[in-house]
């Protein structure tokens, strides 16, 4: 009971501090908030991925995280990219100085420019459907939100009630084709609320069919995670959110809802 109403009074602060960050920062302002999430749920990838890290490869991950920010006026994604991957390898070149470990050094280099690549690509595009508009980024944020409850609340009452069909048993035991269902369709249903809202230039249709997509990547996005907590043996990424674990726990659903709705806006709204 404790834990359920620590969960939802950090679920209302973080709602709150999300819509003051998304509805009234500057471009400058978002950048440097999203970066230093970005640089957190960094640490928490590396340490996930190997417990025992020195504690400069743990800093210098976020800390080039945190300084890339500075490469976003950059017209190009891929002048970002290109730039963390030189600074990763160089940083590893430069740090291997004994024979006993180059062992190490595949591995070491795999674990940070996953950070890049898992993390950093992602959710740049957060910062993308900023400078669209906000009211996209309350898009993604309202239909994932509800989504995550509804296959939250029906996986638990029908795990109860009737048996549960998990999906991926392995990374997600408790994740089931009925939680799955439900996000899909009260994503698909939250759409005309949050469009009526949050105005965007999209017809209702599509947007509806777009909301369920985001609902069944979301649903697909956390047992990805999953699979690196369970192999550390860990029940979350971090304990920095009462109720919630980490940041990578909370930001895991957006790893593949930000880019598709970016897509989305982008390719097929428009």
């Amino acid at each position: 009971m404790k834990e359920f109403a620590a969960r939802n009074l950090t679920a209302l602060v973080l709602i709150l501090l999300a819509y003051v960050w998304i509805r009234f920062s500057s471009e400058l302002a978002f950048s440097i908030v999203l970066f230093l999430l970005i640089g957190a749920a960094a640490l928490e990838w590396v340490r996930l991925c190997r417990p025992v890290m020195h504690h400069f490869a743990v800093t210098g991950t976020a800390a080039l995280l945190v300084a890339s920010s500075f490469t976003f006026k950059t017209p190009e994604l891929a002048d970002t990219i290109c730039l963390l991957v030189f600074l990763f390898g160089a940083y590893f070149l430069v740090r291997i100085r004994r024979t006993e470990q180059l062992a190490s050094f595949v591995r070491d280099f795999a674990i940070h420019t996953g950070v890049v690549f898992y993390l950093f690509i992602p959710l740049y595009y957060l910062l993308r459907l900023k400078q669209l508009g906000p009211n996209y980024l309350f898009f993604l944020l309202a239909v994932i939100a509800v989504g995550d409850s509804f296959a939250y609340f029906v996986g638990s009452l029908w795990a109860r009630y009737g048996k549960r069909i998990p999906i991926y048993p392995v990374a997600s035991p408790k994740k089931s084709l009925q939680g799955l269902i439900a996000a899909v369709l009260f994503a698909a249903a939250a759409a005309i609320p949050v469009l009526a809202i949050f105005p965007l230039p999209v017809a209702q249709s599509t947007a509806i069919w777009s909301a369920a997509i985001l609902g069944l990547l979301s649903q697909l996005s956390d047992p990805v995670e999953s699979l690196f907590k369970r192999a550390a043996g860990r029940k979350d990424s971090g304990s920095i959110l009462p109720g919630h674990g980490g940041v990578l726990d909370r930001v895991d659903s957006y790893i593949f809802c930000a880019p598709a709705l970016y897509a989305l806006a982008r390719f097929v709204w428009a």
